[in-house]
């Protein structure tokens, strides 16, 4: 009886069940993380631009975390786009750092 209960709680739990999520400090998001996106993303980024993933707000930035836009894009340097500076390899560790809440 014992063995049947411990394999059926066992075996009810699947991997992806114990995913350990993090949560980007947002102090750390006002000292570090929004000087670099005020400074290369808003112009584009904004609520009057039309263009996804608002980036004015330590929300909106983590909406951009949540739907890996954010750091994927910049790492990959999809953004900022063609034509616009590049952002220095010490500001992308700063937003990987961050949104891997290191």
């Amino acid at each position: 009886m014992r063995f049947s209960l411990l394999l059926l709680l066992l075996s009810s739990c699947t991997y992806n069940e114990v995913i350990i999520v993090c949560e980007p400090e947002e102090e750390i998001y006002t000292d570090l993380v929004k000087p670099i996106i005020e400074a290369n993303c808003v112009i584009c980024h904004n609520e009057s631009s039309g263009r996804p993933a608002l980036l004015t707000s330590y929300n909106g930035v983590i909406n951009a975390l949540n739907n890996n836009e954010l750091v994927d894009w910049v790492v990959t340097e999809q953004m900022p786009p063609y034509g616009m500076t590049s952002l220095d390899i010490s500001d992308i560790n700063i937003l990987k750092n961050w949104a891997n809440c290191e």
